[in-house]
């Protein structure tokens, strides 16, 4: 079957590829079988690649390093495709697609908005004013469903031929705005896999573009939902990274991938007109925050994982380059309330892009929030797994006190997390709290409970038994309380220590006398 397969053209094989489902369908399929079915598979001419992409056949991808990487990849393999290997290779294209289009909207962004200020002082006042209402007429006519293609054409006319720009500032009486079009037109789509339109998701975002090359504080408009009213930025978010419409309390579904991928090109350009806006440090903190917020566990669609990773980057690095301003109380108990939840989702991917290129670690060293992270990870395996992923990556006490670290551990009794902490840190075993206590006279005095595998492990990690605290008290001292009897017979039970008769005696003493 495959050697009559084979002996057809390469254009014929090409076209019944195409009917054999969707790009990774394929290339799981296919790819490995021969080198020449490699190489079909690969060929500009059947644009597997930039299908994937959802974009038409463009030269300078087919040319960029990353795309000729991947070519030499695909071309070289004689086995069956490994599903890791085909996820890392694609992965690899699309992050460098969103970058690419990131950039290109940038400069075109700038361009179009620079001819559009030239072309709109070409006018006379009277003219402008004339203008100005007719594009407001024809924005208006969405509200009553009188959208077509005729419509975007005249906007999109009016705006980069004549100059006009539209306005809608008064966000609470404006009956139709900017936020209400995306919401109603595009992101009400995004579960509609069977959503068929005479005017494509394409259309809406070249009318998007226009409107906000004549007004970038559009972005600012509002849709009013229950008592409060969210930005365009918000809805955008919550679509991207929810995988659902705002309005639609309901877990999501499938999701269309062709208004998914426009919502994306959407969302960068409204980041490009945050960075023009009056307020754009608190603009783009506010969406990084949101974005943060809504992250979940790593999504299991590549195409979705990739997005929202990149576009995250994009945003903190937009942040990065225009802040400032230190951040005030009401914002740092926001970003605390963002570190919970990656913690609870496990995204080390993002926490460590945080710490690496925003350096928030003043946020986990403040009052109560070590205790609350790691009362987070603990209280599940994946959790436990988590910290284990920090400290093979050098993160966990970047992130967290050294001092408050190993102390909660303690106090949670924490046994194989502490073992797996001090071999990493061993310093800490010599760490001391604010009465002088080392780790071994921490656990003997401010901890209750079946402790003794832990001093075991303690001794073991170099613990000096010698050390006294604050008060005087040394390790034998410690065992003289009351609370700690039951210790000192497990102590002496397990052979975890030695002891001299004159050091048993002091104990026993006491034992008998209280």
């Amino acid at each position: 079957m495959l050697s009559t397969f084979e002996s057809l053209p390469d254009e014929i094989i090409m076209t019944i590829v195409k009917y054999c489902g969707d790009t990774c369908a394929i290339l799981r399929t296919f790819l490995g079988l021969n080198q020449r079915l490699n190489r079909i598979l690969i060929d500009k001419r059947l644009h597997l690649l930039t299908d994937f992409l959802h974009i038409n056949v463009r030269d300078d991808y087919y040319n960029s390093q990353v795309f000729q990487q991947s070519y030499q990849q695909l071309l070289s393999l004689n086995t069956r495709i490994d599903e890791q290997e085909l996820s890392l290779i694609l992965q690899r294209l699309l992050s460098f697609h969103i970058q690419q289009k990131y950039i290109q909207l940038r400069h075109e962004f700038q361009l179009l908005q620079e001819k559009f200020e030239l072309t709109r002082q070409s006018f006379t006042h009277s003219d402008i004013t004339q203008l100005d209402n007719e594009l407001k007429r024809t924005f208006d006519s969405f509200s009553q469903n009188q959208t077509s293609t005729n419509s975007i054409e005249l906007i999109k006319s009016l705006v980069y031929t004549k100059g006009a720009r539209c306005d809608c500032d008064d966000y609470e009486l404006c009956r139709y705005n900017l936020t209400k079009i995306v919401n109603e037109h595009v992101l009400s789509l995004v579960n509609n896999l069977s959503y068929q339109s005479l005017i494509s998701a394409n259309s809406y975002f070249e009318l998007f573009k226009a409107l906000l090359i004549s007004n970038s504080s559009l972005i600012n408009n509002r849709d009013y939902v229950g008592n409060g009213g969210c930005k365009l930025a918000f809805f955008l978010v919550y679509t991207l990274y929810k995988l659902q419409y705002f309005y639609h309390g309901i877990y999501p579904g499938p999701v269309n991938m062709k208004c998914y991928r426009v919502l994306v090109d959407i969302f960068l350009l409204v980041i490009q007109c945050q960075k023009r806006i009056v307020d754009n440090e608190g603009s783009i903190r506010r969406t990084m925050l949101d974005i943060l917020k809504m992250i979940c566990q790593i999504n299991n669609d590549i195409s979705i994982q990739v997005i929202q990773w990149e576009l995250l980057k994009i945003v903190i690095d937009e942040y990065v380059t225009i802040a400032n301003e230190p951040l005030d109380e009401f914002l740092t108990y926001e970003f605390r309330d963002v570190f919970k939840n990656l913690f609870k989702n496990r995204r080390l991917d993002v926490l460590s892009h945080l710490y690496r290129d925003v350096q928030f670690e003043q946020f986990f060293n403040i009052g109560n929030y070590t205790r609350e992270y790691l009362d987070i990870m603990t209280r599940s395996q994946d959790g436990r797994k988590l910290f284990y992923k920090m400290l093979d990556d050098n993160l966990l006490e970047s992130i967290f006190s050294e001092k408050k670290l190993i102390f909660i551990l303690l106090d949670k009794k924490e046994r194989k997390l502490l073992e797996k902490l001090l071999k990493s840190s061993p310093h800490l075993i010599h760490q001391l709290d604010e009465d002088g206590n080392d780790p071994l006279l921490y656990i003997c005095i401010k901890v209750y409970g079946c402790r003794h595998r832990i001093i075991q492990d303690l001794i073991k990690s170099g613990a000096d038994l010698q050390r006294t605290n604050f008060k005087g008290q040394n390790f034998i001292d410690t065992l003289q309380l009351q609370k700690n009897r039951k210790l000192f017979k497990k102590l002496i039970e397990h052979e975890i220590i030695s002891f001299d008769e004159q050091q048993i005696n002091l104990v026993k003493n006491f034992d008998e006398n209280s």
